[in-house]
């Protein structure tokens, strides 16, 4: 197994996505690009998401599981 292999990941096209989907019209420089990026990093949480993962992950190979 790959323990570096990237499983996650966002790109700047993202961000254009989600602005156009909400019709969000501002224009970025890449300091707003930056800013985007810290608050993205500071606002998800990783291990919870991961936890749930792991802990879904177990109740499917659960014997009982449906």
């Amino acid at each position: 197994m790959d323990n570096e292999k990237i499983i996650y990941s966002l790109r700047v096209s993202d961000i254009f996505t989600v602005m156009e989907e909400n019709n969000i019209m501002i224009k970025l420089n890449s300091q707003d690009i930056e800013f985007i990026e810290d608050r993205i990093g500071g606002v998800i949480d990783w291990r919870g998401a991961i936890e749930f993962s792991l802990f879904d992950l177990k109740r499917k190979r659960s014997p009982n599981a449906e």
